[in-house]
């Protein structure tokens, strides 16, 4: 498929957020990139396997028994980057592969486009198009030049 281009990110939603980004950073893996709520509490860290690669962090996952579903500690998703999410969503329509929820025509809090399928057995796969302005490059740019992590904020719903 010629719209699939790599894996972009994995993400893990963690118990206690901070424990595991210390785990990672001992790993080696430093955070360049911080989202979070309005009202100060992180939502999203990444840390960086390479300039394209990265580790998604989430906090606020229950023990498994506690919460089936997308919610569950521990492997929440797999990325695969595209060059164009128009693109990608007919190619998945061909094979009929549905989109999990309709595409959306904006970018997010990254400045990037999304989409969402599932595999047979219920994993969910994120498509991103990355914008060249995105925040994940920005602030790879930025702690390559020693500027330590970037912070966004996401509005509150």
């Amino acid at each position: 498929m010629g719209a699939f281009q790599t894996l972009g990110h994995i993400n893990f939603k963690t118990r206690d957020l901070a424990r595991s980004i210390a785990f990672y950073k001992r790993l080696g893996f430093e955070p360049f990139l911080e989202l979070t709520q309005e009202d100060g509490r992180p939502w999203i860290v990444y840390l960086r396997f390479d300039d394209m690669l990265y580790l998604e962090l989430t906090g606020g996952g229950p023990a498994a028994e506690e919460a089936p579903g997308p919610e569950v500690t521990g492997f929440n998703h797999l990325c695969i980057t595209v060059d164009d999410i128009e693109v990608a969503a007919k190619e998945l329509g061909a094979l009929g592969i549905p989109l999990m929820h309709p595409l959306s025509p904006g970018r997010g809090l990254d400045s990037n486009r999304g989409a969402w399928v599932a595999d047979p057995d219920g994993n969910r796969i994120e498509l991103m198009q990355m914008s060249t302005d995105c925040a994940q490059y920005e602030a790879i740019k930025a702690f390559k030049a020693g500027k330590g992590m970037t912070s966004l904020v996401r509005p509150l719903k």
